[in-house]
């Protein structure tokens, strides 16, 4: 089973105060494990997407600035491919589905491209599109795919 992941999808596994913390754990652990069918890719943009989050997440207090490496070593120890995404694809979506921002287009882009859903933690985005991008889904409708998909092959 595929997935694009977005930023927040990462953020999420990364801070201890995100709400959708446990599941996006899960699903990176599951990415991980070579066992497992399960490929997960994003944008080619999302170390420097994650890099700003964690910074923001500095400045308002909710990690501490020792901490980014640490997390970042963390990000990068689960060897994402990361994909380029052509501008003109980005720009399109970002029209036909009016997007707040060219990063949002971009990961809605890739999962278009890859035709496979946009699994995000992001539920201002998730509201925004589902009704007209049929590729978006939240992390805990991916990871319930993936449970019963993994049910259905220990049957087989």
């Amino acid at each position: 089973m595929k997935g694009v992941i977005d930023a927040s999808v990462m953020l999420a596994s990364l801070l201890e105060d995100e709400p959708d913390r446990a599941s996006a754990r899960e699903l990176l652990e599951r990415f991980a494990d070579t066992a497992t069918e399960l490929e997960l890719v994003s944008i080619s943009l999302l170390p420097y997407e994650l890099g700003n989050a964690l910074w923001q997440a500095v400045r308002r207090g909710r990690v501490a600035a020792k901490d980014i490496k640490t997390l970042l070593d963390q990000f990068e120890r689960f060897a994402l491919p990361l994909r380029a995404v052509p501008p003109a694809s980005v720009v399109s979506v970002a029209q036909r589905l009016q997007c707040a921002s060219a990063y949002d287009a971009a990961y809605l882009a890739l999962a278009e491209l890859e035709k496979a859903p946009l699994v995000t933690a992001d539920r201002r985005l998730h509201n925004a599109v589902r009704d007209t991008f049929r590729w978006i889904i939240s992390i805990d409708e991916f990871l319930n795919r993936v449970r019963r998909k993994n049910q259905g092959d220990a049957k087989d």
